[in-house]
């Protein structure tokens, strides 16, 4: 993850106000302050608009940079937060993402696919693989008319799978926010959606930590090794972390107040995680990720409930200031004709793409129109996990700024238009609705969809 300071020089170089001691410690929580406090500002326009958390957010991080802070005089971006005080809030940014990406692991429940794998493969398959060969396109044509935007990666041509991956991925935790509040948990179309978006995003993770391990310039020999440690990492996780985990959690005997020592020690494997996957050569976020995966999801809902809510709270109270952070790199005003044209063109491939394949592929299952079209709508929300993916590219030196501004604005847009799209084609009928026109639809709901319905319900 980019440090939000080293991005942009200070304009006043004779004039830098150095930030020290308790002044910069003050600087840091007020500076906190101020990205919550904007984003209570926005709730009220998010809700009235019905948009997600993510969109509020990401909206936050913008105003509060060049795009639009930053076009009043006076330098307002660098003055609130001086280059000190955004290398402390990375930092804080980061346990706020690993937290949050530990919750999106563990709310990923493959018993969704039981009994209608193959459906959900099918819709899954078509929702990746029609973005991803639109983007692909998109790519190679890109490379051939401005090569300079593509980043500094040692291979080009990396840049070409990558854009197709961050277009065609579909963000888990959003998705099940607007499922729950659309009142879709327990329709054939909310189970499908939330088992495609499950699948999309581990898909997506794998693949993009092959490219940005490969784009590290890493020879045949090296990158094997890495990709070998990283298999031996996954393997500890599976066999040994994960019966760990499950002896833990399973000996507990809840006694009607919150496990503190199972929080103090899930929270340790988090960050723990995380370190492992950084010394491999990885992002701490797959560290994170990968062990919400290797949660047990057979907990009592009191226990899971009484483990997982003070650390997603912690997650959801730290993530905006990454947004923040990722506003103060984004100056939407460099766009330019081209940056445009750019965020027309990834927004038709991300959106047509991804609609085509699921509906389409839908509607061959039998699912009436209504329903394959509200499906594939969904599989099109985007969220924090894109844009990680993102910064990483950026990183890595897969995409320039440029692109990460299209393609950030482009993960925007595509969230705000899901919930509108859904609630126009649900109407008034958006409540659990009959079994499934899918054969084996109906043998019962993800956990993690229904608690994430009891969390943010209609």
């Amino acid at each position: 993850m980019s440090d939000g300071g080293t991005a942009r020089d200070s304009p006043f170089p004779g004039r830098r106000r150095a930030v020290k001691g308790s002044a910069l410690e003050a600087a840091v929580l007020a500076d906190i302050a101020l990205v919550l406090l904007i984003g209570v500002a926005l709730t009220p326009v998010r809700a009235r608009l019905r948009q997600p958390a993510v969109v509020a957010e990401i909206a936050a991080g913008l105003l509060l940079g060049p795009s639009v802070l930053g076009l009043l005089p006076g330098n307002l971006p660098g003055l609130l937060f001086p280059e000190e005080v955004r290398s402390h809030l990375s930092v804080i940014a980061q346990v706020g993402i690993a937290l949050f990406m530990f919750a999106a692991g563990w709310e990923l429940d493959f018993q969704a696919l039981r009994g209608r794998g193959r459906s959900v493969l099918a819709v899954t398959t078509a929702s990746l693989v029609v973005p991803f060969a639109l983007a692909v396109a998109l790519a190679l044509a890109l490379l051939a008319v401005r090569p300079a935007h593509t980043g500094s990666a040692p291979s080009p041509l990396l840049f070409a799978p990558f854009l197709g991956i961050v277009l065609s991925v579909s963000a888990l935790s959003v998705l099940i926010r607007i499922i729950g509040e659309n009142r879709l948990t327990a329709t054939p179309v909310g189970t499908m959606a939330t088992a495609c978006g499950a699948i999309t995003e581990v898909v997506a993770w794998c693949a993009v930590v092959t490219l940005v391990t490969a784009a590290q310039g890493l020879d045949t020999g090296g990158l094997v090794l890495t990709l070998v440690r990283i298999a031996a990492y996954a393997l500890v996780m599976t066999l040994a972390v994960r019966p760990a985990l499950r002896a833990l959690l399973g000996r507990h005997r809840p006694h009607g107040s919150r496990p503190w020592l199972l929080i103090l020690a899930v929270s340790s494997g988090v960050f723990l995680s995380a370190w492992c996957t950084t010394w491999l050569g990885i992002h701490a976020v797959i560290g994170a990720f990968a062990f919400g995966l290797a949660m047990p999801r057979d907990l009592a809902p009191g226990l899971r409930h009484a483990v997982e809510d003070p650390l997603r709270t912690m997650g959801a109270l730290l993530v905006p200031v990454f947004f923040a952070l990722t506003g103060l790199t984004v100056d939407v005003t460099d766009l330019g004709p081209h940056g445009l044209l750019a965020l027309v063109a990834f927004l038709a491939v991300a959106w047509g793409g991804k609609f085509a394949g699921a509906a389409l592929t839908a509607r061959l299952l039998r699912l009436p129109w209504r329903d394959a079209a509200m499906l594939g709508a969904l599989v099109n929300t985007k969220g924090l996990s894109e844009i990680i993916m993102l910064t990483l590219g950026r990183d890595a030196g897969l995409i320039d700024g440029h692109l990460f501004t299209a393609l950030l604005l482009t993960a925007l847009t595509a969230t705000a238009l899901v919930n509108p799209v859904v609630r126009h084609l649900t109407g008034t009928t958006a409540r659990p609705g009959p079994e499934g026109v899918i054969p084996a639809q109906q043998h019962g709901t993800p956990r993690a969809v229904l608690e994430a319905s009891d969390e943010h319900g209609a």
